[in-house]
């Protein structure tokens, strides 16, 4: 028994839990990553896509065929290539087929496949059809012309494509979503006329820049229409980095009293919409809307009827109201992160995503050129024998009417080969008449020029490039459409219509949660311990504020958000999430909160060391998706200093590597907004250093240094000399006899 044990122990790898975990999770989150959750640049498609459409195309299932049931795909999907739940598969089935989520569906479904107000209401996937589109023969074409690289499927008995040899670069065209681990991706879709004619400028011109391709893309297409406001977008951010946001809002007719609103923005639901306005309505908010009303219907997916009362606000005011206060107007988030032809996931900008699939087109072709060219050259091979048969015919027809083991002889006639041999020997008889052998001279003289053209066209760069080009031109003429979304260069913003109620001054306090949930109390904040929040959250801050004031809000982006106090919901209860009353993505941190009523300053300080101040009554915005103040794309902003600038004389900031600077406020420049000055010197080197605490201070303070379970300790105002200097400076290392070792420490101004 102990020997079979020992055995058995002799071959058990011994690895450290540690070294065990982050292995696994690093798998986990490259099989996310790589397997499921961003698309190919190659194909646009993420892989269940990909083993959709292969096996809709390896069903039969083109354009030009019946209609099969929708559960016959799904099942011969999970049966031969993606062993996961059918749910999730049917639904990236699903969306491929809606027209309101896809410039280009790829599938062609009938029955009920969603709609554009409740795209998850479709119906099972045993009652519905569907086959491909046209447009999608456009990533399959030439898939078994040697154009596309092979794997093993998840058993191994069948191969599956890595990529499909797409003809356009339909990861702009149609865009994706996903997240993955550690990752997103959000990339929006395209004109398909606007892309081909891009990537034709690059593919005669190279060196080309971003901007240049910019006069062809002008900015995202989406298939629900309505309007891109530019002037509050990052168009130039997006294409030139990969990311930055865009700005949509729906497009409406007016008449008379009735404003006729006819497209939204993207996967906005006219249900939800009309619930936001009637809320509004029945809460009083406003008061000059009479009566709102859904027309939509088949001929028109998006009609919504308003009424208006009233002459005290004109339609565009009425609008620019619904803009700020509904989904009739929303921020998208884009991320133009993707597969990349090496394999690896990254986020790339405009230039780059056409200049690499241009390379992957023109070796595709390439691929299948050289494909053609064998085939040409194995017939032609073939094609030289029967020739010579002709020239020996009666002596080769002796030889088989003779001989018992004709092979040798045979071959030895013309030092045939194995294949010439075997083609020679099926040979009918009907192919040695005379006939036969014009015609196959004819097919010989044509495979030989045609042979002669493609191994010319793959010496020559451009003679390829110029056929690419073409095939771009003949796919946009025959698929190419008007742009849906307008482009507003210069759109007034949305601005809310508040309802003029009189507020007596009174002493509020708002307190602010770790995940972005605001409440008041009456009277001034002097103890947190006793205040409760939801389970998982805790105090951020909180600010002591009159309630006729105005509260301005930040996120780790830097943008701005602004509501009266007296709009706070009270502090019975956890309060209400700050993403109910302005568009604060998912994910983004909201970092603090000031009064911008004050007569004061406020300092904002990124995590690289950059920062500024700026006057409070600058600090105000009346739009739901916020101003931008900071503009550090690579750096969050830390929680914003509201301060006396008389009163104060120093700044002080202090790094995750315990260095401190403190420095004179007056070398701070006021700005309105912007990127700031450097306020530390962080050495680039040091890459993973961040700010984690900015504050001021004047003579008399001191800074306390605390840690949860320990003693605070204290670092008086006259031993803070050392750290003293100029703004640009690296700072000092904090003295070690003041460090909590192995603590999360915290830092305060008193």
């Amino acid at each position: 028994m102990t020997k079979n044990r020992d055995l058995f122990l002799t071959n058990i790898d011994r690895v450290s839990i540690g070294s065990f975990s982050e292995d696994a999770y690093l798998n986990y989150s490259m099989y996310v990553i790589l397997d499921r959750a961003l698309p190919s640049l190659l194909d646009g498609l993420k892989p269940v896509q990909r083993r959709i459409i292969y096996a809709m195309s390896e069903l039969g299932l083109k354009h030009s065929t019946k209609y099969k049931k929708s559960a016959r795909t799904v099942g011969d999907v999970l049966g031969k290539f993606h062993p996961h739940g059918d749910t999730a598969c049917y639904e990236a089935m699903v969306i491929m087929a809606q027209s309101f989520a896809y410039n280009m569906p790829l599938i062609e479904g009938q029955g009920n496949w969603g709609t554009q107000d409740d795209p998850k209401s479709f119906a099972a996937m045993r009652y519905t059809e569907s086959k491909l589109t046209k447009y999608s023969e456009l990533l399959l074409k030439d898939l078994k012309n040697g154009t596309a690289d092979w794997i093993a499927n998840f058993d191994g008995t069948l191969n599956e494509p890595k990529f499909l040899p797409s003809q356009i670069p339909n990861i702009l065209i149609n865009g994706s979503s996903g997240i993955a681990v550690g990752m997103s991706t959000d990339i929006p879709p395209h004109n398909l006329g606007e892309v081909v004619l891009a990537t034709q400028y690059v593919i005669n011109n190279p060196q080309c820049t971003v901007n240049e391709l910019m006069d062809f893309i002008p900015a995202p297409d989406y298939p629900t229409a309505g309007q891109l406001i530019k002037n509050e977008s990052d168009i130039d951010a997006i294409y030139q980095e990969g990311t930055g946001n865009i700005k949509l809002r729906a497009e409406y007719n007016t008449n008379g009293k009735y404003i006729e609103i006819n497209s939204l923005p993207y996967q906005a639901s006219t249900t939800k919409i009309i619930e936001q306005i009637q809320s509004q309505i029945i809460d009083k908010k406003i008061s000059f809307i009479s009566s709102i009303e859904d027309q939509s219907d088949e001929k028109s997916p998006v009609k919504i009827i308003i009424k208006t009362k009233g002459n005290s606000h004109n339609q565009a005011d009425v609008m620019n109201h619904l803009y700020f206060t509904t989904d009739l107007e929303r921020n998208y988030r884009v991320n133009l992160n993707m597969i990349s032809a090496d394999g690896k996931p990254k986020v790339m900008n405009l230039k780059e995503v056409l200049s690499e699939w241009v390379i992957f087109r023109i070796q595709t072709y390439k691929r299948k050129l050289n494909h053609e060219n064998t085939q040409i050259l194995d017939r032609l091979h073939i094609l030289e024998g029967f020739l010579i048969v002709y020239k020996h015919l009666d002596k080769i027809i002796e030889i088989l009417r003779n001989e018992d083991n004709p092979k040798p002889k045979i071959i030895k006639i013309a030092k045939f080969s194995e294949k010439q041999y075997e083609s020679i020997i099926n040979m009918r008889l009907r192919n040695i008449a005379k006939l036969e052998e014009v015609k196959i001279k004819d097919e010989y003289d044509q495979l030989k020029l045609r042979n002669k053209e493609i191994n010319s066209i793959l010496k020559s760069k451009s003679k390829l490039n110029k056929l690419i080009i073409d095939e771009l031109d003949n796919l946009s003429d025959e698929y190419a459409y008007d742009r849906k979304t307008n482009i507003l260069e210069d759109a007034i913003s949305s601005k809310q219509i508040i309802k003029e109620v009189k507020v007596s001054a009174e002493p509020m306090s708002l307190i602010l949660s770790i995940n972005g949930w605001i409440k008041s109390n009456k009277g001034e904040t002097e103890s947190i311990d006793k205040l409760s929040f939801k389970s998982g959250d805790y105090y951020h801050s909180h600010i002591n504020i009159n309630n006729d004031q105005e509260v301005s809000f930040f996120d780790q982006n830097g943008f701005l958000y602004s509501m009266l106090v007296n709009d706070v919901p009270s502090g019975r209860g956890y309060g209400e999430s700050l993403k109910k009353y302005f568009n604060i993505a998912d994910g983004i941190q909201v970092t603090g909160m000031i009064n911008s009523s004050e007569d004061k300053h406020t300092m904002l300080v990124t995590e690289s060391g950059y920062g500024f101040l700026c006057l409070n009554k600058d600090l105000s915005s009346s739009n739901r998706n916020g101003k931008s103040i900071v503009k550090n794309k690579s750096s969050n902003i830390i929680k914003p200093i509201s301060v006396d600038i008389k009163s104060y004389i120093y700044y002080v900031l202090i790094t995750d590597n315990h260095y401190m600077i403190v420095a004179k406020l007056d070398d701070v420049p006021i700005l309105s907004k912007g990127k700031g000055v450097k306020l530390i010197n962080i050495p680039k080197s040091e890459k993973q250093e961040n700010i984690i605490f900015s504050g001021v201070i004047k003579k008399g303070q001191r800074l306390e240094i605390s840690a949860e379970n320990k003693r605070s300790k204290f670092i008086e105002f006259k031993d803070l000399q050392p750290y003293i200097m100029g703004r640009t400076r690296r700072g000092k290392k904090i003295e070690q006899k003041f460090i909590h070792k192995n603590a999360k420490l915290n830092y305060n101004i008193g």
